[in-house]
């Protein structure tokens, strides 16, 4: 077994990795109740103390 054999594999777990973790980082940021502390952590900047 060469490094290439082993290469391709790895190369498919890597990137089908990726995918998922952006899809489930997608579905984190736009899950409905969630949108309550977007919106308060958007107005952070904006509030006087």
């Amino acid at each position: 077994m060469d490094f290439e054999a082993i290469l391709g594999p790895l190369k498919l777990f890597s990137l089908l990795s990726v995918i998922i973790a952006f899809v489930g980082v997608v579905v984190f940021a736009l899950w409905p109740s969630k949108k309550k502390s977007f919106d308060e952590a958007a107005r952070l900047p904006l509030n006087e103390d």
